[in-house]
């Protein structure tokens, strides 16, 4: 866990680019298959993930994954790269994790699931850090956070336990997302985004660039520790792809 804060050294992925440039990862959405709430079917994700010109998808269903054989079978028939992880709700708040293969009980504690994912090699997300948490109009309880004020922020210790913050959530406020990256470059955390989809309208709104293709969980994983990828979210009237900045 040490290295989790090291920022990595400068990147080809530091300038925005079109998602044609860089190979795009939609890390963060959910089907009918195992989320009640999306309305997004398994068999819609290819069509919506090449409207926008994504490399591959990870389907991250509410705290459970698809049975093992189940997945191969999906992805075998897929004409894109996809990728299997899950977001577990936890004490302290939505975490993507990659690199588990089924829900392990216990894990609604963080810090369980950080010595789990620990001992399987796994990788832990931060999602949507900061949703409802800003304004107080529309907080749903828990810790608040000065919007103007992200270094009073780094101290929140659900980030002494992941090792990469969602700084691009297609479901979050520019507000939101923009405190979260703000929050990530004090930390020197890994940034990534996610659309967080829940229907087939919104695949790849938000996503992530990767310096090279990944085609694995691992890949995924090695390539976000080396923080070989830069967090991005649809810019302009064609939708396309841009890295996210703070400028």
């Amino acid at each position: 866990m040490s290295n989790r804060r090291n920022r990595a050294d400068s990147s080809p992925l530091d300038k925005p680019r079109p998602a044609a440039v860089a190979p795009a990862i939609d890390l963060h959405l959910h089907t009918t298959r195992m989320s009640p709430d999306s309305s997004l079917r398994p068999e819609e994700l290819a069509d919506a993930a090449g409207l926008t010109r994504l490399w591959a998808v990870c389907v991250t269903e509410h705290d459970g994954m698809w049975d093992g054989q189940e997945m191969a079978r999906f992805r075998d028939g897929a004409p894109i790269v996809v990728l299997h992880g899950m977001e577990v709700s936890t004490d302290l708040g939505h975490v993507g994790v990659f690199g588990l293969d089924r829900y392990v009980g216990g894990i609604h504690r963080l810090s369980e699931l950080r010595r789990i994912a620990d001992a399987e090699d796994a990788i832990l997300i931060a999602n949507h850090p900061f949703r409802y948490r800003l304004d107080p109009r529309f907080s749903r309880g828990g810790v608040m956070f000065d919007p103007e004020r992200p270094e009073l922020a780094v101290g929140y210790e659900l980030f002494a336990m992941v090792d990469a913050i969602e700084v691009a959530n297609g479901a979050c406020s520019a507000q939101e997302n923009r405190f979260a990256l703000a929050v990530a470059r004090l930390l020197g955390q890994a940034e990534v985004g996610g659309s967080d989809s829940h229907s087939a309208g919104s695949v790849g709104c938000a996503a992530t660039f990767f310096e090279a293709p990944v085609r694995t969980e691992r890949e995924l994983i090695e390539a976000i520790k080396g923080h070989r990828c830069r967090a991005a979210s649809r810019a302009g009237s064609d939708g396309t792809l841009l890295a996210v900045s703070l400028d």
